[in-house]
């Protein structure tokens, strides 16, 4: 059993289908997939995992699939204007900023850990969600920036926000997933959490990326 390495790329996929909202910049359909964490070698525990290890892991988890599963399900841009577009991006990237602090505080007060070196793991998963935060911030102000007054500027500003977003495509969370893969117990109570089963290694021919309709379409330009 291992944590698949398509989560660390869910993760990272920050709201890029909002850089496809300019005619002539298409967005990314998805963020690459980063190398495949190694697999734990190790024996298995002889004891089976403790109910506050399980716990625990549970709410990892549930933080790290809750951030993933936020972004996959975002809502489509309003394309009936330019004004429009820009509002529901703001709105978008907003949204997605807070539940990325709300991951940050999550992750913030799960310490100390009880298995053994699964602190090293949220240690890692927070500075990936510092950086997604700080890429969200940036991209959130340079829409807000965007001059919706005519095509030409609303291209460019928008393209900048493109720039910014995809960013996101360079945030690497496999330190953590290495981490948790190489760690028996961790592993364990993560086969007994219900939140972890999603981020399992799936049966063999599952789909592996998010679906590419999530991109937005180009608005159309307001008349």
């Amino acid at each position: 059993m291992a944590f698949r390495s398509t989560s660390a790329a869910v993760l990272a996929a920050v709201p890029l289908a909002l850089a496809g909202c300019s005619q002539g910049a298409p967005a990314p359909s998805s963020a690459p997939p980063p190398s495949a964490p190694p697999t734990a070698t190790s024996a298995p525990a002889p004891d089976g995992p403790k109910p506050e290890s399980v716990a625990w892991t549970n709410r990892l988890c549930e933080l790290v699939g809750g951030f993933a599963a936020s972004q996959r399900s975002s809502p489509p841009a309003d394309k009936s204007s330019r004004e429009a577009f820009k509002t529901s991006a703001v709105s978008q990237l907003d949204s997605a900023i807070r539940k990325a602090d709300d991951t940050l505080h999550g992750i913030r007060t799960m310490r100390p850990s009880p298995i053994p070196g699964a602190e090293s793991v949220t240690n890692e998963f927070e500075k990936g969600f510092v950086r997604v935060r700080d890429v969200l911030t940036t991209a959130r102000n340079k829409a807000e920036d965007v001059d919706t007054g005519n095509e030409r500027a609303f291209t460019a500003g928008m393209r900048e926000v493109r720039k910014e977003l995809e960013k996101g495509k360079s945030i690497n969370f496999g330190a953590g997933f290495s981490q948790f893969n190489n760690n028996r117990a961790l592993l364990a109570a993560a086969a007994q959490a219900p939140s972890c089963q999603s981020l399992i290694n799936p049966p063999s021919g599952a789909p592996q990326q998010p679906p590419a309709s999530s991109q937005a379409p180009s608005p159309q330009p307001s008349r």
